[in-house]
């Protein structure tokens, strides 16, 4: 299957294992992201980090080529999971038609995504896989969490000629 025909793909070791780590490590260190995610209510958040953007812009060529499309980036944003933390089920704003949530670690956190016919799927990634997918169009969420810490990077698009072109560089949070 395409991206262009089931709206999402999975790329496996997108990035490597030293990578992975290296932006665990940064994002477990931090001590001053967001409690306030109405999403993750009291679960570590952090908008547009230099360092996932510093591979953001990295990634961008391998993401194009992955969904066939010209992108602009937009955002980014990453959390800590902690034990007991649920992703309910939900579909992405305007500056988020084309995302990214790469897996850098901790205890194993399936994502789940509705088909285009409506059917769950269960996708299983490994710290330096993603899942790209359409984030507008896709509803996509996690259970309840039952391991201890799970670290993830969304990385936001938008394609050049579509109808969010307007939201690049994204400043909202």
């Amino acid at each position: 299957m395409t991206f262009y025909k089931q709206g999402y793909i999975i790329i496996r070791k997108l990035i490597t294992k030293e990578e992975s780590k290296e932006m665990f490590d940064h994002l477990s260190s931090r001590k001053d992201g967001s409690l306030e995610d109405e999403q993750s209510i009291n679960t570590p958040s952090f908008y547009g980090d230099d360092l996932m953007r510093k591979y953001q812009s990295k990634l961008h060529p391998d993401i194009e080529k992955s969904t066939g499309l010209d992108l602009f980036k937009t955002y980014t944003y990453a959390r800590v999971y902690k034990r007991g933390d649920i992703l309910r089920i939900h579909r992405d704003r305007e500056a988020c038609e084309i995302s990214i949530t790469l897996d850098l670690g901790g205890d194993p956190w399936d994502i789940w995504v509705l088909d285009r016919d409506e059917n769950p799927v269960k996708i299983t990634l490994n710290a330096g896989d993603a899942l790209v997918y359409r984030g507008c169009e896709i509803h996509h969420w996690r259970g309840k969490f039952e391991g201890d810490k799970h670290v993830q990077v969304f990385m936001h698009f938008v394609d050049k000629y579509g109808q969010y072109a307007w939201a690049k560089d994204d400043k909202v949070k």
